[in-house]
């Protein structure tokens, strides 16, 4: 299979899971359950709509990374930028819909006269998330500076 045609299943397959379904979720949300959630005060739609738009990124990403030459300077961009588009995922995904708050979110819930507060602290996975993503990045940069090595031609020491 070439490089082309994996590029175009890996977003349609990234298509389906980050656009399709999360487009699809709120019409399978039982009524009660989504008043539930208004009341905490959970954006849920923008919720969606931001893991909407990151799937959208990341299938551009893909179809663009797939069609490139592996040596060329935007492959190398383009997989830095996925791995800064599978960071900003993690945090919306840590963070509950807010970006802002890197991991630590918070809801106040109403019912019957007494209310409750949750807070989630999930900064640690934050951080954990960013030192992966910068070991990912180092790891693109020495793939692609080999496949520079390699793609230079015969005889010839690449710059």
């Amino acid at each position: 299979m070439t490089s082309k045609t994996g590029a175009v299943i890996s977003a349609a397959i990234t298509l389906i899971l980050f656009v399709g379904i999360p487009y699809m979720l709120p019409s399978y949300i039982p009524p009660d359950l989504a008043v539930q959630i208004e009341q905490s005060g959970f954006d849920l739609a923008g919720f969606i709509n931001q893991i909407m738009i990151i799937g959208a990124v990341t299938v551009g990403f893909t179809l663009v990374g797939g069609f490139v030459d592996p040596s060329s300077v935007i492959a190398l961009v383009v997989k830095i930028a996925q791995a800064g588009s599978s960071l900003v995922f993690m945090v919306l995904l840590l963070g509950a819909g807010n970006i802002a708050g890197l991991g630590y979110t918070q809801f106040d819930i109403a019912m019957q006269g007494a209310q409750s507060s949750i807070a989630m602290d999930l900064r640690v996975f934050v951080y954990i998330s960013i030192g992966t993503i910068l070991l990912k990045v180092v790891q693109v940069y020495l793939e692609w500076n080999e496949a520079r090595i390699q793609a230079a031609p015969p005889g010839r020491i690449a710059p």
